[in-house]
């Protein structure tokens, strides 16, 4: 579960990035699409000793917990821990910790639009995780094509509008990637292959710390008499 210093620090963090980004914050990745871009369409992650760099930090900080939680919180009800809830009530704070900075900036609108969208992608992979327990593809199949279709595609849509920074096209990718890394997690998890879903999970990570470094660096450059 999350203690009062985490939660704490990602309302903060939050609440900073809210104000940055018009409310496009979530745990994406866009690790492949920087490296695969080679005119320089993503924008640098700032690396440099100041308020940039502090702000890449927290970013990073926060995509990583939320991705952990997410493996806690899938991996425990599938194993029908004990600390199956106290994971997935965690999880979910996480997301309306963030739906809250959002509803302090903008308004409860956009509070609540918030906390649809990110609910909606942690129930689908719970739908997931289900469907996969029982070897169900189809229902499978759907969870993640509604993940694509009201999470996905929207996300991209709205944060590239909100950052000229940041391009639609690469940004779906990204979100794609992640999305495709979490479902083989839990897949790996239902199959008993434990090896391979740590192998999945530090993969993961890496590309979370990717997106975060790609988004601090697109806020920096949209605001760079911010820092």
């Amino acid at each position: 579960m999350q203690d009062s210093t985490t939660h704490n620090r990602t309302v903060s963090i939050a609440v900073a990035v809210v104000m940055l980004v018009v409310g496009g914050l979530a745990g994406f990745g866009i690790t492949k699409a920087a490296d695969n871009n080679k005119n320089d369409q993503m924008v640098a992650a700032p690396t440099s000793a100041t308020k940039a760099a502090d702000l890449r930090s927290d970013l990073v900080t926060l995509g990583l917990e939320h991705m952990t939680l997410t493996a806690q919180a899938v991996d425990a009800t599938l194993d029908g821990s004990a600390d199956a809830t106290a994971y997935a009530s965690a999880l979910y704070a996480n997301g309306t910790d963030i739906g809250a900075a959002v509803g302090s900036v903008y308004g409860k609108d956009a509070e609540n639009t918030f906390n649809t969208v990110w609910k909606l992608h942690l129930d689908q992979f719970v739908a997931y995780a289900g469907a996969s327990a029982k070897g169900d593809n189809a229902a499978k199949q759907a969870a993640l094509d509604t993940i694509d279709s009201q999470y996905t595609k929207p996300l991209a849509q709205y944060l590239a509008k909100a950052n000229p920074n940041l391009p639609e096209q690469a940004l779906e990718g990204a979100l794609r990637d992640h999305v495709a890394m979490t479902a083989k997690m839990i897949d790996d998890h239902v199959n008993k292959d434990y090896a391979a879903e740590a192998s999945e999970l530090n993969m993961a990570n890496k590309h979370m710390e990717g997106i975060f470094s790609t988004l601090a660096g697109a806020i920096v450059k949209q605001y760079p008499s911010k820092f």
